[in-house]
């Protein structure tokens, strides 16, 4: 049985690592990462319907690996990280909410050594955290079945800053490019071996300008805590009265692939 609260994020009610006021707050509002829940939405529009075999490739606090658990039930979910801390932790909170087909473990994607165990991967901003990603990017085709899916998310070189003009993207920490320019992230799939089935830009207007002033006040460093807490549930809002639409150019890029028959070229 999965946990019956639908909000993203809500489970973290059962992270021992909050406090008990943080977890009541999770419970009544998800996840307060307005980036996250944005995309979130997104990847929900680019999903399969179906799949036997997922990875969440970098999982980070497992809040997605655990909403594809609840999308895909008869699935079995992997989800990697190389925090072994945070993966105990994901797995406590996967147990106590009984969601049995999700399971946490500590690896490195860019070793990781898989021959066509999935029909599935999803890697939602975690390209940006490697040097050499074209090798990930091979990694996930040899570990994908002949016909299984790709979906990759990573931030724009550019987003909308403050609110009208385009800006090279933060440097955040951890971060070794910005982004990616569209055209740049195809050709990194394509070349890893796999046929893109289709791509564009996330964050909207409206989703980028509450992005933006969530970074303002919490610098991705979890800053200005309490106000960043009063002032998510309107900012998500705001997000989500912004979702649905194309745009034509944002903060995030996006692409959806197939495992093609050929080789990955030189």
């Amino acid at each position: 049985m999965i946990i019956s609260n639908p909000i993203p994020g809500s489970e973290l009610y059962w992270d021992p690592s909050l406090g008990r006021l943080e977890r009541r707050y999770c419970w009544l509002f998800g996840a307060p990462i307005v980036g996250l829940r944005i995309r979130w939405r997104w990847l929900q529009r680019l999903l399969p319907s179906t799949a036997t075999q997922v990875l969440d490739a970098g999982c980070g606090r497992g809040i997605i690996s655990r909403m594809l658990a609840r999308r895909y039930p008869d699935a079995k979910i992997n989800a990697i990280d190389q925090d072994e801390q945070a993966q105990r932790i994901n797995q406590d909170i996967a147990q106590a909410c009984r969601i049995a087909n999700c399971h946490f473990r500590v690896g490195d994607l860019t070793t990781l050594d898989s021959d066509a165990e999935y029909d599935l991967i999803v890697s939602v901003d975690n390209l940006e955290h490697i040097e050499n990603d074209l090798d990930v990017l091979q990694r996930f085709y040899r570990a994908i079945q002949p016909g299984g899916v790709l979906v990759v998310h990573v931030p724009h070189y550019y987003r909308r800053w403050p609110v009208f003009k385009w800006r090279r993207n933060f440097d955040v920490p951890g971060h070794v490019r910005p982004g990616y320019h569209l055209p740049e992230l195809i050709e990194r799939v394509r070349k890893a071996g796999f046929s893109v089935q289709q791509s564009g830009f996330s964050y909207g207007f409206l989703e980028n300008l509450a992005n933006n002033i969530s970074y303002f006040i919490s610098a991705a460093e979890q800053k200005n805590r309490i106000l960043y807490a009063l002032l998510f549930p309107v900012l998500n809002f705001v997000a989500w009265l912004g979702q649905g639409g194309r745009p034509g150019m944002g903060a995030g890029v996006w692409c959806v692939a197939q495992k093609s028959s050929s080789k990955p070229q030189a």
